[in-house]
């Protein structure tokens, strides 16, 4: 439901105004033997999303301060902002983690490899070494939601409202943990309290939304959901959801127009091919049902309910071979 937050890069910064980056050039030019020059151009060049010439000055100044925990923490969290989190757990192996935010970095890195256990582990550590980091509480909550550790998550969680009032993302958080949960007025009292706190959060309305729906207040989440595309409007997940919540609110031409959103940004939304698929099978159109179910299972091989609304229009075109092809697709999809 959220992605995880990213640790900000450690600033070893200029004081005052930030310099150009003619200014940063003249630095290193200046003295090529110092860290420091080069680790603030690679700062600037991470923040204007130049990833890869980042981790060049970042490997530069590793190297001539190969065992700087500043250098390393540096290189590591720019090799994970490159994608390149083997690389980023490769160093970070080599110089074990002593300081919270170098377990909270590891944490990242592990679940960037989809190995969230480990990462719990790390975070876990971080958060026993810091318990006043917001943005780790809240990293370490939502991988314990990963893993199934929902009640660890809870626990953790109400300790951090208490101590993090003021945090957003930590009653984000306790909204995800009480949705898992089961606890819908809980989640949805949390990510109201979330949305409240910091407004112009995206994922946050887009959250409260699909608790709303799932309490069953389908025109509070229609208002959630504009909100979050208000903020966001190329997001074509939110828009296949407002559009599913829409056909609930029986406005099933909205719907439409929101799923067609949804194809504009992403053709080959899986889940939007399938909607349509379906509003043109209501609408008679059973052709174009099919050429919309056919590409939302060429986007999502293991798309089941596709393969079912297939076999059943291909029986009904009288294509008995391709219905029997996509009904055993069905059985086997996972």
């Amino acid at each position: 439901m959220f992605r995880l937050a990213i640790v900000a890069l450690l600033a070893v910064g200029i004081a005052g105004a930030a310099p150009s980056e003619q200014d940063l050039l003249r630095a290193i030019a200046a003295h090529p033997g110092d860290p420091g020059p080069h680790t603030e151009y690679a700062i600037h060049l991470q923040s204007r999303g130049r990833a890869v010439e980042a981790v060049a000055h970042f490997r530069t100044a590793y190297d001539l301060a190969p065992g700087a925990p500043a250098a390393v923490y540096n290189l590591a969290l720019g090799l994970l902002a490159a994608e390149r989190p083997v690389d980023a757990l490769a160093l970070l192996d080599k110089h074990p983690a002593s300081r919270p935010d170098e377990h909270a970095l590891r944490g990242s890195v592990l679940n960037a490899l989809g190995r969230p256990r480990d990462a719990a582990q790390s975070l876990r550590r971080a958060v026993a070494l810091d318990p006043n980091d917001a943005d780790t509480v809240y990293d370490l909550a939502l991988t314990l939601l990963r893993i199934d550790s929902g009640t660890e998550a809870l626990a953790l969680l109400d300790k951090a409202r208490a101590r993090f009032p003021g945090a957003a993302k930590i009653h984000a958080a306790s909204g995800a943990a009480a949705y898992a949960a089961g606890k819908n007025d809980a989640a949805v009292r949390a990510y109201e309290t979330a949305v409240k706190l910091e407004p112009g959060a995206a994922d946050f309305h887009l959250s409260l939304g699909d608790v709303y729906v799932a309490t069953g207040d389908f025109a509070r989440a229609e208002s959630a959901y504009a909100r979050s595309l208000r903020l966001e409007p190329e997001a074509a997940p939110a828009w296949v959801k407002r559009g599913k919540n829409l056909l609930k609110l029986q406005r099933p031409q909205e719907a439409r127009q929101a799923f067609e959103r949804a194809l504009r940004i992403e053709p080959a939304n899986a889940e939007a091919l399938f909607e349509t698929g379906k509003l043109e099978a209501a609408g008679g159109d059973h052709a174009a049902a099919i050429a919309h179910w056919e590409r939302a299972v060429r986007a999502a091989p293991g798309m089941k309910e596709a393969w079912y609304q297939l076999s059943i229009a291909y029986r009904r075109s009288g294509d008995d071979e391709k219905s029997k092809a996509a009904a055993e697709r069905y059985r086997t999809a996972k």
